[in-house]
């Protein structure tokens, strides 16, 4: 495989001298915005030795001597910056969603747990209504029945 002069092969992780695999990481500064390196994660004061090196090559022309360019990428940071502050407020909004609707969840079964006691108690009312039309029908057959029987004798 053949590589342009801007390019480096980074198949095999960089290995610092405290024994510890270097992450690829990607500069945040003004100055190498974007550019790719590989650096120990272990710092000085932990017995780290501060090992680095620049994966990318520094770019022929600097932002800062063309503004528009530079201009150009702080909108694209910002509108990057713009995405993330929606997004973070879009969780936020379906997340008080969510608990306004686990809010209302839970009045929903308290009021269906009432509704279950009404329906059961409006049940026994009625079995009870019915109990009480069946003794009267069997006691005006017991009334009929026995004036019946006295005028037949």
């Amino acid at each position: 495989m053949r590589m342009s002069k801007n390019s480096v092969n980074i198949d095999v992780p960089d290995l610092c001298y405290c024994s510890e695999f270097c992450p690829l990481r990607t500069s945040r500064t003004p100055s190498n915005s974007g550019r790719r390196f590989v650096g120990c994660k272990v710092s000085k004061e932990n017995g780290g030795y501060e090992y680095f090196r620049w994966i990318d090559p520094k770019p022929s022309i600097s932002v800062h001597q063309y503004p528009e360019v530079e201009s150009s990428l702080m909108i694209r940071c910002k509108d990057g910056e713009n995405s993330c502050d929606r997004l973070k407020q879009k969780l936020k909004d379906v997340e008080q969603e969510r608990d306004t609707l686990c809010e209302k969840l839970k009045d929903s079964e308290g009021k269906l747990i009432a509704l279950r006691q009404k329906l059961k108690k409006v049940k026994l009312e009625r079995e009870c209504a019915k109990l009480k039309l069946n003794r009267l029908v069997l006691l005006l057959l017991i009334i009929l029945t026995v004036k019946w029987f006295f005028n037949m004798v």
